[in-house]
């Protein structure tokens, strides 16, 4: 080092100084603490038997060719080499070359650059891409599954399979007898630990402890749990990560201390994506559990309207009909027909109960298909279905929107009656589309409804008309339900009733 420059010593990295023979002539101190070698023990050496491509790629041709020729050229990109320590071990390494004359003799400078920590940190972003990759394709195939055991499944296939964690199970929780129970594990698991134990909340565990807590937990030493299951187990670190409220996923290993942070964070958004798909699993068997009940419900309703179609209408048309004989005859007999008025009113109103529970029950049930109809069109057809008298309906403006015509004109109508019967026949009735656009209302400038009775006023069999049948506004309500509108109820301009619907689909101008 003596005829070289003392500065080598501030550089923090491995530097030997070559001849135009490509042997070292100088090293400087880091060059033991990197490679092992004392400074003076380099000298003397080839550099190439020192640094080589483990590959016999590009990189130890041009450091061959610019011992041989150190021409002054850019040499910003460094060589990647591996370099060999006094130990007989071999380290990564990248090199920089500069060439330098002293006393008229051309040197190279080498530096030499440990890459160990560098190419492990790339090879941990490599791993960690990897797996993230994979988790997320996992993800998509568990979000496929139906069944809660079959996704069990699969998510223990998946420790094992991609993770590289061969001892794995999934507990799940029974609600009839408040336990977790063991229900799907690896055969690793298996041969381990043999049967597995069921944890609940009488036994201590750690297992039982987490679900409890939500929180998942490593032990990263099982023997030194106190409250530990088994205190023979051949498991001796544990990843334990809970499923929200249907069981726990347990990660083990037969070494203390066996996880880092990486297998842990991996196994929390695994957990998690187990635990959502359960979620999804579980709505969507109550989904189909609700469709069914709503089968069954259209089934007694479609049951109860032909009975009231066929059962009822039958014997009440008989009445009727034996009732008009009888007028005749009391007429003939120059006898009172006061009390066959009277039950002829009550006929009347049990036929108008009737028809209106034959709608109501019809209007319940969902709307398979609609189509493009004009508001104006359908409000004129269903002004002239009622007996309006000398009341008024005015279309203010058109809207067109996907509807089920023949719901959304008995809507209107029961609409329409309602206000002619709480108004009179002087009542103004207006029809228009939604300042916002969002749908439709019907206003009238009758009396109007009170506040205090406008929460009850869409329920079955309420009316504030001695004469109605309570059943008009709940059949408006259904139909909107059975379109997905909302309606709601409010003041009028003019102190009547207005009713305006929402979330409706409207139609193209065409």
């Amino acid at each position: 080092m003596e005829r070289f420059p003392e500065a080598l010593e501030g550089i923090p990295d491995a530097v030997v100084i070559v001849d135009s023979e490509g042997v070292v002539r100088a090293g400087n101190s880091r060059i033991e603490a990197n490679l092992g070698y004392a400074p003076d023990a380099v000298e003397g050496m080839s550099l190439e038997s020192l640094l080589y491509d483990p590959d016999d790629g590009t990189a130890g041709a041009e450091l061959h060719q610019y011992i041989r020729d150190p021409q002054p050229r850019s040499m910003a990109a460094s060589l990647d080499l591996h370099a060999s320590r006094a130990d007989g071990t071999e380290v990564p390494v990248t090199i920089s070359l500069g060439p330098f004359e002293q006393g008229g003799e051309r040197y190279l400078v080498v530096t030499i650059v440990d890459v160990r920590e560098k190419r492990a940190q790339e090879a941990e972003l490599h791993r960690r891409t990897q797996t993230l990759e994979a988790l997320h394709e996992a993800t998509q195939e568990l979000l496929k599954t139906t069944d809660r055991e079959f996704a069990a499944e699969a998510a223990v296939e998946y420790v094992e399979e991609v993770l590289g964690h061969s001892i794995a199970a999934i507990w799940l929780y029974d609600d009839d007898r408040d336990v977790l129970a063991p229900a799907v594990w690896t055969d690793t698991a298996e041969e381990i630990v043999g049967d597995h134990p069921t944890f609940g909340p009488h036994d201590p565990s750690i297992s039982w402890a987490t679900f409890e807590s939500g929180d998942a937990v490593y032990v990263a030493d099982t023997h030194a749990e106190t409250d530990r299951h088994n205190p023979d187990s051949p498991i001796l670190s544990e990843l334990i990560l809970p499923l929200g409220r249907y069981g726990l996923l347990d990660i083990g290993a037969t070494e203390r201390d066996a996880f880092d942070e990486t297998d842990l964070a991996v196994a929390r958004l695994w957990a998690a994506t187990v635990t959502m798909v359960f979620v999804r699993i579980e709505r969507e068997r109550q989904l189909r559990v609700r469709e069914r009940e709503i089968l069954r419900e259209r089934d007694r309703l479609e049951e109860f309207a032909s009975l009231v179609s066929h059962d009822l209408r039958s014997p009440l048309n008989v009445a009727a009909g034996n009732l008009d004989l009888l007028r005749e005859k009391l007429r003939g007999e120059d006898g009172d027909a006061a009390e066959v008025d009277a039950l002829a009113r009550a006929l009347s109103r049990m036929e108008a109960l009737v028809e209106d529970m034959l709608a109501l029950a019809r209007q319940g049930a969902a709307i398979d298909e609609t189509e493009a109809v004009s508001l104006a069109a359908v409000a004129t057809e269903s002004w002239e279905a009622v007996d309006a008298g000398d009341a008024a309906m005015v279309v203010a403006d058109d809207l067109g929107l996907q509807a089920d015509r023949s719901r959304l004109r008995q809507a209107l109508e029961n609409l329409f009656a309602n206000a002619v019967a709480h108004a009179g026949d002087s009542v103004r009735v207006e029809v228009g589309a939604l300042a916002d656009g969002e749908g439709f209302y019907v206003v009238d400038d009758g009396p109007g409804i009170p506040a205090d009775r406008r929460d009850e006023v869409f329920d079955a069999g309420i009316s504030t008309d001695p004469e109605g049948t309570g059943f008009g506004l709940k059949i408006v309500s259904e139909v909107a339900d059975a379109h997905g509108w909302t309606l709601t109820l409010g003041d009028g301009d003019a102190g009547g009733a207005r009713f305006e619907f929402r979330g409706v689909d409207v139609a193209a101008d065409e």
